[in-house]
């Protein structure tokens, strides 16, 4: 049986203004991960994320890559018990 779980993110770097979160958004849906992304004020970027183990671990090492433009310094990392019912990934309001 997969092991779902909840992963909330702070990407830290050259990550704004480099098509960081188009580029998380296609990632995600391609591997059936649900979740938000969006710019945070302070020039990061902040992402929720829910789906198999698995694939949420890949994905956050495909983060460390992100989109060609971008240079990501450090992702922070934490499990999160935050409700996420709909079955997509979206590009949220910057915060």
């Amino acid at each position: 049986m997969n092991n779902k779980i909840k992963k909330h993110i702070k990407i830290l770097g050259k990550v704004q203004g480099v098509g960081y979160r188009f580029w998380l958004q296609a990632f995600a849906i391609r591997y059936g991960v649900f979740g938000w992304v969006r710019n945070n004020s302070n020039g990061e970027v902040e992402a929720f994320m829910t789906g198999d183990e698995e694939i949420i671990t890949n994905l956050i090492e495909q983060c460390y890559m992100g989109p060609p433009e971008s240079a990501v310094e450090k992702i922070l990392i934490s499990d999160t018990d935050e409700d996420y019912d709909a079955k997509s990934f979206e590009i949220m309001i910057d915060n």
